[in-house]
């Protein structure tokens, strides 16, 4: 379960400072939420996407950072 800053807390806060875990799940909330986003979500989601994909990607992320509940 995610428990860190919601969108309203990260709004001041450049992307490159956002933690892993804030970033996975606001890009797994942003792809569910994608065909009802105006242009900002959708340019925020994009941001947020190559932020993910200049620290990696997710697919080293343990269970320890999943969105889901195991």
């Amino acid at each position: 379960m995610y428990l860190g800053r919601d969108l309203s807390e990260l709004n001041m806060t450049p992307i490159p400072d956002w933690a892993m875990e804030e970033l996975s799940y606001h890009h797994y909330m942003m792809s569910q939420m994608s065909p009802f986003m105006n242009e900002q979500g959708v340019s925020l989601h994009r941001d947020v996407i190559k932020e993910i994909e200049r620290r990696g990607g997710l697919a080293h992320l343990d269970k320890t950072h999943s969105i889901h509940d195991i």
